[in-house]
């Protein structure tokens, strides 16, 4: 068989070749372009140095390094020697990488999950806090799934504390360091088990995250985790349809708080109406934020609106002596205006007033029912309106005298008018059941698009203040 001549070669052939000096000529630039950027020289017989240079590693250093090598050498033992800061070309580079204090030893070792508590007593010994130049030690398993930072000059109690945790029934995976620790469980219903697991260790604040549910129960404060009832919400939530991502943090003395990720905004308002429905028996207020990727809405569930952190308030409705026997206005009795509007940090508010032209006292309660019109002289459609009310909380009722008034805020999340420029410019506003639609002008232009959310205040005793100011 001859081999073809040139211009005998198969064109896929060609191709074929083509291809593969390409692949190899990108590879090589690939590798250099790394080479650059990562700047990994060899150094001692210990450690890779890393840094602009090559630099030289001070005597101290290297000695350090050494030590924490010929101690350890018969486990797994990475060492690392970095330079902090870049070369800018001038000569205070080398004086820069000459003084030990500009660098610092990272060493990590992976032994066995029962060698941990002895290799982190050993490590602690040959990584002195009085050192000339830093040290950032750690030791975890050949798994990896335990990793302990530890403090240069502190004792083996994270690593006892990390190791008690992994051995917890359900616990897949943790990590510990001084500024904060993760404990990942199989399922949510571990969850309970590796929260009681931390009680009486000194640990800094600390999460746990399920890795089936995507929940992450964070402490705010380290020791103090949120109350059981926000976090068997959070497990509830994280299986209702739409939701792929719960985070609820909290514990004394910061208030719980649900932060709820969802795929769109139809899914966020069914998830905040769910939400606003929940009567949790929780002892303190759980706030909420529901986001999707068009915006948020925040509320409050388990506890009245307003109620001080840890007062374990409810809110029970009290009659107003002053509206015993006293009608109802009617709708015809109400004339509505917009006072104002107001943005802030990607949310949306409105003011509407209701004005009593009633000839004797009468009685407002509840939350006014909206709808928009667009620009294009179409109504807004996919509207959801929520009331602004979480239970156990309720309305007031409000008494109005001839020419009193009562304010209603609206608030929603601000919404992209780039994907759709159909804003409103009008609203149409029922007072009270029953009453006249009154259809009012916006003082401006609103963001209130196809499927938004909002959420409508109930009316409350007119304030002069101007909210925007």
């Amino acid at each position: 068989m001859t081999t073809p001549a040139p211009d005998d070669v198969p064109p896929a052939e060609v191709h074929q070749r083509r291809g593969l000096v390409v692949g190899a000529v990108v590879a090589v630039l690939l590798l250099l372009v790394a080479a650059v950027l990562v700047r990994v020289w060899p150094g001692s017989t210990a450690c890779l140095v890393v840094g602009d240079g090559p630099p030289r590693l001070p005597a101290v250093v290297a000695e350090g390094a050494q030590r924490v090598h010929d101690a350890l050498g018969d486990r797994q033992v990475t060492l690392t020697c970095v330079l902090a800061g870049e070369a800018t070309g001038d000569p205070d580079d080398g004086a820069r990488a000459a003084d030990p204090a500009a660098w610092r030893v990272d060493v990590e070792v992976r032994v066995k999950r029962e060698d941990v508590v002895a290799t982190a007593r050993a490590l602690l010994a040959v990584t002195p806090d009085d050192a000339p130049f830093g040290w950032d030690p750690s030791v975890g398993d050949v798994a990896r799934s335990l990793t302990v930072v530890l403090t240069p000059g502190g004792d083996v109690t994270p690593a006892q504390d990390a190791v008690a945790l992994r051995e917890v029934p359900g616990v897949a995976e943790v990590w510990l360091s001084p500024d904060g620790g993760l404990v990942s469980v199989a399922t949510g219903a571990d969850v309970a088990a590796a929260v009681a697991a931390t009680a009486g260790r000194a640990l800094p604040a600390t999460t746990v995250e399920t890795m089936d549910e995507f929940v992450e129960v964070r402490q705010v404060n380290a020791g103090s985790w949120p109350d059981a009832v926000a976090i068997t919400t959070a497990l509830d939530v994280a299986r209702w349809d739409g939701v792929w991502h719960v985070v609820v943090s909290g514990g004394e003395p910061a208030d719980d708080r649900l932060d709820i990720g969802v795929g769109d905004d139809a899914q966020r308002a069914l998830v905040v109406s769910r939400l606003d429905a929940l009567l949790t028996g929780a002892p303190r207020v759980i706030g909420y934020q529901v986001d999707s990727p068009a915006g948020g809405v925040a509320g409050v569930v388990g506890g009245a609106v307003g109620a001080p952190s840890g007062s374990g308030a409810t809110a029970v409705p009290v009659p107003d002596p002053a509206a015993a026997g006293l009608p109802a206005c009617a709708g015809a009795d109400l004339t509505v205006a917009v006072m104002w509007t107001d943005a802030a940090a990607g949310s949306r508010f409105m003011g509407l007033r209701a004005t009593s032209t009633a000839a004797a006292p009468c009685t407002v309660t509840g939350v006014p029912t909206l709808a928009f019109t667009r620009a294009s002289g179409t109504l807004t459609p996919d509207l959801t309106q929520l009331s602004d009310v979480s239970a156990p909380d309720v309305p007031p009722t409000v008494v109005l005298a001839p020419g009193e008034a009562v304010d209603a805020e609206v608030r929603w999340a601000a919404m992209s008018t780039s994907q759709d420029p159909d804003v409103a410019v009008r609203v149409s506003v029922r007072a009270v059941p029953g009453a006249p639609v009154a259809d009012l002008v916006l003082p401006t232009s609103l963001d209130v698009l196809a499927g938004a959310t909002v959420r409508v205040g109930p009316w409350r005793p007119a304030q002069d203040v101007d909210p925007t100011l």
